[in-house]
């Protein structure tokens, strides 16, 4: 059973306005992943800036929720931001490069809520395993 291995675009939105699963203290989910998958180039771009004193954002995956970001302060997440580290960049980035997973991507709050904002999470991924695949 052959696996197709042409690298698919993924891009989600996730908003947060302090909610339950969108802000409030505790996960919010980004993608559900089935099988393996293999991001060969994973970025998260601010495009509105986060608010919500003392908020932690980190972003990993179930079971490991700082996998590829260690918490950060979610204030210092502003409007064209990287984020790829605890120190986001203005307007460019390295990309989180060739990452295994096969658990869902989670950003937590932790701390505080987080009361507004927006990031961009965008990929380019193949899959690992014949079910291999990514939704959000």
């Amino acid at each position: 059973n052959l696996i197709n291995r042409a690298e698919k675009l993924f891009r989600t939105s996730v908003t947060f306005d302090g909610g339950s699963g969108s802000g409030a203290v505790g996960s919010v989910t980004v993608a559900t992943v089935i099988g393996s998958i293999l991001f060969k180039h994973l970025t998260v771009r601010c495009t509105t800036s986060l608010s919500g004193a003392s908020a932690t954002v980190a972003f990993g995956v179930t079971g490991n929720t700082a996998a590829l970001i260690a918490a950060t302060t979610a204030t210092d997440i502003d409007i064209n931001d990287y984020w790829q580290d605890t120190s986001p960049e203005l307007n460019i980035s390295d990309a989180m490069v060739d990452k295994v997973l096969n658990q869902n991507l989670l950003i937590t709050v932790a701390t505080a809520a987080v009361s507004a904002g927006v990031l961009e999470v965008s990929g380019l991924w193949v899959p690992m395993s014949a079910d291999g695949n990514i939704t959000t």
